[in-house]
């Protein structure tokens, strides 16, 4: 236990690390850097926390620890995989691209990967209205839906094609300034199918429901290299959704 808890706690704070260099500062980094350093301060620090401790609360610590990290990672894998069964039919009236953060102008790999699942869906139902969704965030010199816009349009995506969204700050808000746009440009009967990142498709169905859309999804991958600081951060963001259904 002591060797799993360093390996994992300096592996968390590596790639907290990474992605903070390679994106961005944001509460997924924040997080899974604290977990990290709580991982690995419990296993360099294993012994004297169980000869200070006594002998009963050792196992009792021990016991908590497992049972709270069997909880996290059961909860984890159940997002995971939920969020990899796609329900999108390929004839919606709309497709929206949900926006997540952007490097000054530039697009992540995070939101290139949901770019590129949604020029496949527009290749599949050319017909489709794109909508981008994402306001500007601390670091973006431009929103995030004009970012997109520029990545689609390089992709033979036509402008007249793409609605834009560029107030929302939220996915909740993605979805609720989303639907009055379409309900604008669409009246008050269309099917939608959102695309994001499969760490994200299980909250994001459960605020299109709310938020009136009722969307199906389509997932598009991760990068690797994010998964741990997308997780962490995702578990947090269900916890509030579950609490503040937001």
């Amino acid at each position: 236990m002591k060797i799993l808890f360093t390996v994992a706690g300096t592996l968390l704070i590596c790639d907290a690390l990474l992605v903070a260099s390679v994106i961005s500062v944001n509460t997924g980094v924040i997080a899974a850097f604290a977990v990290g350093v709580v991982y690995l301060l419990y296993g360099l620090f294993h012994e004297k926390i169980r000869a200070r401790t006594g002998s009963g609360s050792p196992k009792v610590l021990r016991i908590s620890l497992l049972v709270a990290n069997a909880a996290i990672i059961l909860a984890i894998s159940s997002v995971a995989a939920l969020g990899r069964v796609d329900t999108v039919s390929y004839d919606e009236d709309a497709v929206i691209v949900l926006g997540t953060a952007i490097k000054g102008e530039a697009v992540t790999p995070a939101l290139r990967e949901r770019l590129e699942t949604a020029v496949e869906y527009h290749e599949a139902n050319p017909d489709a209205l794109v909508v981008v969704s994402g306001g500007q965030g601390p670091g973006e010199s431009v929103t995030e839906a004009l970012a997109m816009r520029r990545f689609l349009v390089s992709r033979g995506i036509p402008e007249s094609a793409i609605l834009m969204e560029g107030r929302s700050t939220s996915t909740h808000e993605n979805f609720v300034l989303t639907k009055s746009l379409l309900d604008a440009r669409l009246g008050e009967r269309y099917s939608t199918v959102f695309v994001t990142n499969d760490y994200h498709v299980f909250r994001a169905n459960e605020l299109s429901r709310i938020a009136g859309l009722d969307s199906a999804s389509l997932h598009a991958a991760t990068p690797w290299y994010t998964v741990p600081v997308d997780y962490v951060r995702e578990s947090l963001a269900v916890v509030k959704l579950l609490l503040l259904r937001e």
